[in-house]
């Protein structure tokens, strides 16, 4: 009769280990476990912190001052592709919200200062704009990622996290939620 090595033995029960390890990891990868959350997440930021940034057209912001009316703050970098797609949606929803009595505010974070700048320039963003550079902002508000968006109600509120790329029909929707007078 042949008895079964111990080498052996511990060598397929470790295979048979990996084996299933990786099938489990694969698992976890294909349902998204572990990356970027991306969308609508409601409730991951109750209250916005205030801060005070310098804009790049050199006026103050601060949204202490700000919050009293619907904020959209946007969180973006110049080689952020979506970033790119998203930019004139932007402004143009800024041209027509602002007289509504929204603030737009476009933070740069993880980027060159001349290449945010040729950014705005390029995509004629009027909107404010300031640079996180501290990196200070972006870690208070729990941005991980790009494009990172907060809609915020007057009185600071936050209503909504976005992560990822919008489109048109997406950000209406979610600025026409913090609407002033409460359309929540």
């Amino acid at each position: 009769m042949l008895r079964p090595r111990p080498a052996l033995l511990i060598t397929l029960v470790a295979g048979t280990g990996i084996l299933l390890l990786v099938v489990a990891l694969g698992v976890a990868l294909q349902r998204g476990v572990g990356g970027t959350a991306t969308g609508r997440e409601d409730g991951a930021l109750t209250s916005a912190p205030p801060f005070t940034l310098t804009r790049f057209d050199g006026e103050t912001f601060d949204f202490a001052r700000e919050n009293q009316q619907p904020v959209f703050v946007y969180f973006w970098a110049s080689w952020c592709v979506p970033c790119q797609t998203e930019a004139p949606i932007i402004e143009s929803l800024w041209r027509e919200y602002r007289d509504r009595g929204y603030v737009f505010l476009g933070v740069n974070m993880w980027d060159q200062p001349e290449d945010a700048r040729q950014f705005v320039s390029q995509y004629r963003l009027t909107f404010p704009v300031v640079a996180d550079e501290a990196r200070a902002v972006y870690v208070e508000y729990g941005v991980q990622g790009l494009p990172t968006a907060f809609f915020v109600a007057p009185g600071g509120a936050v209503r909504t996290k976005y992560s990822g790329p919008m489109d048109e029909r997406t950000l209406r929707g979610l600025l026409d939620e913090i609407a002033p007078g409460g359309k929540s």
